[in-house]
């Protein structure tokens, strides 16, 4: 089943009921639809029974076989389906630190230090190493190799991870040069390497010619996410070797992780595995997506008018992701995005937050910053569509700026 290229709504606020595109990388649909594309999808690939309690014992249910699909292209002895990245990442740390220091290295701008609440400190009882690098925009280089050599010196720990694309970063990557020094460097120190993988499928675009198979080697476990890239409901795999997946099945009983069934999930993951990764039904691929990307955000720098607000983060976009960082209030970006959806029927973003709060310093002359990914959905839009929004956003911004 085809999904809707985008979402149409009313426009807040304005006196008549103007249709709105909401640009979105993923088709918006209600929980009714979804359902309803979830049983189709149920129909159409025999699954006919429910997991129960992560079928465990068996090797022939469907939730073990897409566990098993998994670990085949990831060339992985195993694969374990979890209902969060929280939870995958957690057992991971536990499972490396067993017998070693209790604590793992990470970018300073992780996921784990930065939206999950300590959990590695509170739940986990393990600490960390921030590995900073140097600003070379606006935000920090991704994580190399010099900086793991350097500030990790005659310091003992139990895990590195490295997370590709760096997503608080703008979706910046690392070398593979250095990727394959950060393996030889823990084999050498008898560290484990972990990769935060949750957007490994987006991220197989800055790597020409390397296999899903090829960026999970020099890992010894590997975590993915379903529901950015993919557009899944929820759900995450953590893959690694036979003994390290057994074990982490065990952590996933002790998490509460093994729900009755975790059907739901696991049938939305596989629906957005097929589409957008196999690209069954046409889908655009991820390299298609990071074009369109590009492109659109080359007309937005070249623009007069739209590249006097905003810069982007990186400059050119290494994966189908990148940040944006306004010159401007996030109350006034706000007033901004209304006024151009009431007069072009279009946002040119959707949500933003204040730069201030941004795990990293950054430059006080940018107030805002926004994530923006390009998926099935919104890659459907003319660019000269996005130009028109996004010229009506800036020069609302520009106009209140001049009225003060």
């Amino acid at each position: 089943m085809l999904l809707a290229p985008f979402f149409m709504a009313s426009v807040v606020g304005s006196t008549t009921a103007k249709p709105l595109l909401l640009q979105s990388p993923h088709a918006v649909l209600s929980p009714a639809a979804t359902f309803r594309q979830s049983a189709d999808f149920c129909e159409a690939n025999d699954v006919n029974e429910f997991d129960v309690y992560g079928d465990f014992s068996s090797h022939e249910t469907y939730l073990r076989r897409f566990e098993q699909k998994l670990a085949l292209e990831l060339g992985k002895e195993d694969a374990v389906f979890m209902p969060s990245g929280v939870m995958a990442q957690s057992i991971a740390l536990l499972i490396h630190s067993q017998q070693k220091p209790k604590r793992f290295a990470c970018h300073a701008s992780s996921h784990l230090l930065i939206h999950e609440n300590d959990a590695y400190r509170d739940l986990l009882n393990l600490e960390v190493i921030r590995l900073e690098t140097v600003t070379t925009s606006i935000a920090p280089a991704p994580l190399d190799f010099a900086t793991v050599e350097t500030q990790l010196k005659n310091k003992a720990i139990s895990t590195l991870i490295l997370e590709i694309p760096h997503r608080e970063l703008g979706g910046k990557t690392t070398s593979w040069l250095d990727v394959e020094r950060m393996r030889d460097f823990c084999r050498i120190h008898q560290i484990a390497f972990h990769c935060d993988g949750a957007r490994l499928f987006e991220a197989s675009v800055a790597f020409p010619g390397q296999s899903l198979s090829d960026l999970a080697e020099p890992f010894d476990s590997v975590y993915l996410s379903f529901y950015k890239g993919l557009a899944g409901l929820s759900g995450a795999m953590l893959l690694g070797s036979s003994e390290f997946c057994q074990e982490a099945r065990i952590w996933l009983r002790r998490f509460g992780g093994n729900l009755y069934t975790l059907l739901p999930y696991v049938v939305a993951a596989d629906a957005g595995y097929q589409k957008n990764w196999l690209r069954k039904n046409g889908a655009l691929s991820f390299l298609q997506k990071k074009e369109k990307l590009c492109n659109v955000v080359q007309l937005l720098k070249e623009h007069p008018i739209v590249s006097q607000v905003i810069r982007f983060e990186p400059e050119e976009p290494q994966v189908n992701m990148v940040h944006g960082y306004l010159f401007y209030s996030v109350e006034e970006c706000q007033t901004a995005l209304d006024h151009a959806a009431a007069k072009v029927g279009m946002r040119a973003f959707h949500r933003i937050r204040n730069a201030s709060v941004s795990p990293f310093p950054v430059d006080l002359k940018y107030q805002s910053v926004f994530e923006w990914s390009m998926g099935e959905a919104n890659a459907q839009i003319e660019d000269k569509d996005f130009v028109q929004a996004w010229e009506a956003f800036a020069s609302k911004l520009l106009e209140l700026r001049q009225s003060r």
